[in-house]
């Protein structure tokens, strides 16, 4: 007879992404800056937009507004690595849910000191970009 391990609260089992675009214009932001230390992996978009955010003091830049939002209740929103939204792509937008545009997200993944990876909702395929240029922005919450 198995045990019932049950349902814990604190293990984060997926990410659920915000109903709706926080930005269709942000800067990643700290063009020129290395901040050094983001991962591409799932579960790793909350540490690297603390790390974005404690290390760019930028106003108005996709890490900020993400770990800036409240919504619904919720202020641990942040955002998702580019391996994470690739997963949004996936199981969401490719399937008609999600309400993503046909654009480019940032991820919170570093690719140099200038570029940083976005993931085209249009195309499926990532690639990195400069980071003053802006593209769109959707917050995410692990649960």
């Amino acid at each position: 007879q198995p045990e019932d391990i049950g349902y814990d609260a604190n293990i984060p089992h997926g990410i659920i992404a915000a109903p709706a675009d926080q930005s269709a214009r942000a800067e990643w932001g700290c063009y020129e800056t290395e901040l050094g230390g983001t991962q591409r992996g799932i579960g790793y978009g909350a540490a690297n937009t603390t790390a974005i955010v404690n290390g760019c003091a930028e106003a108005g830049i996709a890490a900020r507004i993400c770990d800036d939002l409240v919504l619904n209740g919720y202020s641990d929103w942040y955002l998702p690595s580019i391996d994470e939204l690739e997963q949004l792509y996936l199981n969401l937008h490719a399937n008609g849910f999600g309400g993503f545009s046909s654009a480019y997200y940032w991820s919170s993944t570093e690719s140099t000191a200038y570029t940083a990876w976005r993931f085209g909702f249009s195309s499926g395929a990532a690639n990195y970009y400069g980071k003053e240029d802006t593209n769109y922005v959707r917050a995410v919450r692990a649960f």
